[in-house]
């Protein structure tokens, strides 16, 4: 079975997947059980991960560009390929991608911050309850509080036991997180020693239920786009294996050492980069927008 075969077979089966995948996503129910949430989630993307994308990029690439000696028969003389064009494509697209996967680091930075902000502010509010006093609460509602808020936090709480300055160490952790939650927490906490206890709870759970609500928008979001993440992930996985085995096996990579089949592999290559790059766009524009 030739390159360009090997191809087109895996483009209707990717096509195929597509359909049958629409047609059991418009039949399945909408209800759907959502689990509690008991513990903050880690988002963070993993460093490693990025470098095995660039890793595995320059190895493809360099699957395609390695030389391969082929002789036809006895008489002819031995031939040279190379397919430099597919290698160049595979390099400058594999690494792309993978800068493109750090700088969603970012969203899932933000979506921590967000949890962690909302563990601080119900915890918070449980001991300035019994506990009037801003800081003192603050410190025992930072204890478990992971970073990157709880170090902010503590280095706030910190800052307020050597100056003695409230709003100094409200504007070191303002200046250290950037959320539009713990801004809302940093406006009530400047107003805790002057405003009556009965007023800063209510401002607090006020401030809890706008949490709450943008996390549950939030998880009804990443719920709906569980299914069409999850069909990005294996269409991603088809392609690369495919790739992969062509550049591997001499008898699939010659359709690509000429001009033509070179530019076959860069239009198939091209439309499932293109479809993967728009629902990946869609499926962070939506993150962006619930938090």
């Amino acid at each position: 079975m030739s390159g360009p075969l090997i191809m087109l077979v895996g483009g209707g089966v990717l096509v195929a997947y597509l359909v049958y995948d629409w047609l059991q996503y418009r039949m399945r129910l909408r209800l759907r059980r959502e689990e509690p949430q008991t513990a903050t989630k880690r988002r963070v993307s993993y460093d490693w991960k990025i470098w095995a994308m660039i890793v595995f990029s320059v190895l493809i690439a360099a699957l395609y560009a390695r030389p391969i000696t082929r002789q036809a028969n006895e008489l002819a003389d031995p031939v040279t390929g190379h397919a430099y064009l597919v290698a160049f494509y595979v390099l400058i697209v594999g690494i792309w991608w993978a800068i493109r996967q750090a700088g969603k680091q970012k969203i899932s930075e933000r979506m921590l911050i967000n949890d962690q902000v909302s563990e601080v502010v119900v915890a918070f509010r449980s001991v300035f309850r019994v506990r009037p006093t801003v800081f003192s609460a603050l410190e025992e509602a930072n204890r478990k509080i992971p970073p990157p808020v709880g170090t902010a936090v503590s280095h706030a709480v910190t800052t307020f036991y050597v100056t003695s300055l409230p709003r100094r160490a409200l504007d070191e952790l303002r200046a250290r997180i950037a959320n539009p939650y713990l801004e809302q927490f940093i406006y009530i906490l400047e107003r805790g020693e002057d405003a009556k206890h009965e007023d800063i709870l209510s401002a607090l759970d006020g401030l809890i239920t706008r949490l709450r609500r943008a996390r549950d928008i939030r998880d009804q979001s990443e719920v709906n786009m569980t299914v069409i993440s999850g069909q990005t992930r294996i269409i991603q996985l088809i392609a690369v294996a495919t790739v992969l085995i062509v550049a591997m096996i001499p008898a699939f990579r010659i359709a690509y050492e000429n001009i033509p089949g070179q530019l076959l592999f860069y239009i198939i290559a091209t439309v499932g980069v293109g479809t993967s790059w728009y629902i990946d766009r869609k499926s962070s524009q939506l993150k962006e927008r619930v938090l």
